[in-house]
């Protein structure tokens, strides 16, 4: 008698990653929150790597019907985890050599952290994004993005030193146009919600004290339709990015990691790259 293997119960992965991830279900809505020890986001490798884990466990589980993605506090991710792995002791080790780590945390952490939410999380997503923050690849990839009045959207990579290879910087040239893109990337300069609406980047902008009930409005909305439309739907709307990223993705992703091994960078304290004050360029 053939018999279906279970599949990770939702008590039992929301525990498992609720060390970067809060989450909720209501009736197949499910919402996922970023923080760090309950607080703002701050973006590390380990939460680099949670990301991708986080959309193959909400992906696999088949009682998801509609995902909204969210932060914490007034900010998407607010700054680098100063406590991340990188040149860290590790359980009273030293640190591995930066070459050592490359491989996974670069190029593997960051092929499945855009695949995992194009490819796996077969259902619409809608990103309510809190405030201003970098690292905005998964909500721009969302189906629907909202974001705040006070939202700014950053290409910091260059500006640090990094080639922009993790999805971001081409995710920016596909929805707001090249030289728009290359603009904000090559001079670092913050795109404001206004900008980010009137170009493409997001849906609409909502009031802080709306966004998430608008959020839970939509989601709604689209649970009234049918399991199967839902799931068809999403595969049409989901085409684009996934020829785009099929494409594309690889030779950005080798030119940021090759650029590092050559080069590697070393990020001191937590540079303010959420508003683009790290060394960004200004008219004279």
């Amino acid at each position: 008698m053939a018999t279906f293997l279970p599949d990770e119960s939702f008590e039992s992965y929301s525990e498992r990653l609720s060390q970067f991830f809060k989450m909720k279900r209501e009736d197949g809505i499910i919402e996922v929150r970023v923080h760090t020890n309950g607080a703002e986001a701050l973006f590390g490798l380990e939460m680099h790597r949670a990301f991708a884990q986080m959309f193959r466990a909400v992906g696999a589980d088949r009682e998801n019907e509609v995902m909204i993605l969210t932060g914490t506090g007034d900010h998407w991710v607010k700054s680098v985890d100063p406590d991340t792995s990188v040149g860290k002791e590790i359980d009273g080790k030293a640190p591995p050599p930066f070459t050592d780590i490359i491989y996974d945390t670069f190029h593997i952490d960051g092929t499945k952290i855009v695949e995992e939410m194009i490819w796996s999380v077969n259902i619409p997503v809608i990103a309510a994004m809190n405030g201003p923050g970098f690292h905005a690849e998964c909500p721009l990839l969302a189906d629907i993005t909202l974001c705040t009045p006070d939202t700014t959207f950053v290409e910091p990579h260059f500006t640090l030193g990094l080639v922009p290879g993790d999805g971001n910087f081409l995710i920016l040239q596909e929805l707001m146009g090249m030289k728009r893109a290359n603009k904000a990337m090559y001079l670092g300069q913050p795109v404001t919600a206004d900008q980010a609406l009137d170009w493409g980047l997001v849906t609409d902008i909502v009031p802080r004290d709306d966004l998430m009930k608008q959020a839970w409005a939509m989601a709604r909305h689209l649970m009234a339709r049918p399991r199967e439309v839902r799931g068809f739907t999403t595969n049409v709307a989901r085409q684009r990015w996934k020829s785009l990223f099929t494409r594309e993705f690889a030779l950005h992703l080798s030119h940021e990691v090759t650029a590092a091994l050559i080069r590697p960078v070393h990020i001191d304290g937590q540079p303010d790259v959420v508003s683009g004050k790290t060394g960004y360029f200004e008219m004279k």
